[in-house]
């Protein structure tokens, strides 16, 4: 379904390599059960299969008005929540913003998996930028996170963003998440930053490939994703790599 790969360097180090070329009938099954949840929280009650047509089309409506980097990391953010929720990740986070119909919600998500929550950072790169890198894309991610949790030029407070989404009616409410993240909020505003080796993380990058598309090379990019984090401080991680021909297919699907 996801064309993956996963490598266990660690108990502390996960890598997942996907190849999405075409969107499987499986792929397009496992969407369509889980595009309302992702959207609109997992207690937001499905009535009818309208409620589905409805959020597809509030997800096409997003797409259509942004750019094109922007529609391609909308649906590179969206993939990796749906391969994340296969892999019994809770999601403790709406896609759609709280605020307006766009994205910003601090951190791209938080899930909670075996009581320890995990923040996710995503990039990704347009098929006409030809040289960009997975090692790039997952470098960024990884110090955008960095500077977040570590307040470093800091404008907002993800914390807070983050909190208001976990005590939404629509998302499994947990007291240890939500105290944990109101503290940090607090600890945030007073210039108490925290340090990334505390916390657990998923940086993920996405390249559009379109005519180039190939599958990971698995041996080559381990490599070089071990290279790239030998030097980075997390409590663990999980590194999130994807190769995709094209949004095309997302948007498609979306308009069945």
């Amino acid at each position: 379904m996801f064309g993956r790969y996963k490598i266990e360097l660690s108990d502390k180090i996960t890598l997942h390599f996907l190849s999405i070329n075409t969107y499987s009938e499986r792929l397009k099954s496992y969407i369509e059960s889980n595009i309302h949840q992702i959207w609109n929280g997992d207690n937001e009650i499905i009535e009818s299969a309208e409620d589905i047509n409805i959020t597809k089309t509030e997800l096409k409506n997003l797409i259509e008005r942004k750019t094109e980097a922007q529609k391609i990391g909308i649906v590179s953010e969206f993939i990796c929540h749906l391969y994340l929720r296969a892999n019994k990740y809770e999601q403790h986070f709406l896609f759609r913003n709280l605020e307006e119909k766009g994205m910003k919600k601090g951190f791209d998500g938080l899930y909670l998996l075996e009581e320890d929550f995990y923040i996710y950072e995503s990039k990704s790169s347009l098929e006409t930028t030809t040289t960009a890198t997975h090692n790039e894309n997952i470098g960024e991610s990884y110090h955008d996170l960095r500077k977040k949790i570590e307040g470093i030029n800091a404008t907002n407070d993800p914390w807070r963003n983050a909190y208001n989404h976990a005590l939404h009616r629509s998302i499994n409410f947990n007291d240890n998440i939500s105290k944990t993240l109101k503290n940090l909020s607090k600890e945030y505003v007073q210039k108490k930053f925290s340090k990334v080796e505390n916390y657990n993380l998923i940086p993920s990058s996405t390249l559009y490939l379109g005519a180039r598309y190939t599958n990971i090379d698995k041996e080559v990019l381990k490599n070089k994703i071990e290279n790239l984090i030998s030097g980075y401080k997390f409590k663990k991680l999980n590194v999130l790599c994807i190769n995709k021909n094209s949004a095309k297919h997302f948007i498609n699907y979306l308009n069945e």
